[in-house]
């Protein structure tokens, strides 16, 4: 079973309004624009309250959250600011803001506003003096038509090992012996190789 809904105190005095002014429920949706349940089941509450005053939401269970909207903008910024901060480091730099919860309530908060935790791209690591004579590059031939470069070969490059480099999957029983050498591949630290 689903949450109630909370709702104001306006909304529900307009609805025990509509309710004593003999609509009907559909018709009190239709005018207030919230859910028919909701209609139904405050309309039944005053009802049931012989037309008095309206009747009093019952109040949230649960203990409340601990962190405030306030903290969830500040994690935000913190986090776009510092993709690589983690969940330890951002309690222990708000001391006044996350001293009070767990680490655990600050990895919830961060999935609450919509961040999921990846490994990191790989990427190769290319200084600033090789970005700027890529993009010199770039600049150079942006101007060259397909006729130029017809005239350019295209080559690339591989490395062939002796060893072989196939890791492969093996098939094991349970309880099985994982350093039996049929389920094991040998590796070498720098293996014979070829590149052509």
């Amino acid at each position: 079973m689903g949450k109630e809904k909370q709702l104001t105190h306006d909304q529900v005095a307009a609805i025990a309004a509509l309710c004593k002014a003999g609509k009907a429920n559909k018709e009190i949706a239709t005018i207030t624009g919230l859910a028919l349940r909701s209609v139904q089941r405050w309309a039944k509450k005053t009802r049931d309250a012989g037309g008095a005053d309206p009747p009093l939401q019952n109040k949230p269970t649960g203990r409340p959250r601990k962190t405030t909207p306030r903290t969830l903008k500040v994690l935000r910024r913190q986090v776009d600011a510092s993709p690589r901060i983690t969940a330890p480091q951002l309690k222990e730099k708000n001391p006044k803001l996350l001293g009070h919860v767990s680490v655990r309530t600050v990895r919830h908060r961060l999935h609450d506003l919509q961040f999921s935790h990846h490994n990191a791209r790989k990427k190769p690591l290319v200084s600033i003096k090789q970005k700027k004579n890529r993009v010199a590059f770039c600049r150079k031939y942006l101007q060259w038509d397909v006729e130029k470069w017809k005239n350019v070969l295209w080559s690339d490059e591989a490395t062939f090992t002796v060893t072989g480099n196939r890791l492969g999957k093996v098939y094991r029983r349970p309880g099985s012996d994982t350093l039996d050498p049929n389920f094991i591949h040998g590796t070498v630290k720098h293996p014979d190789s070829l590149m052509v």
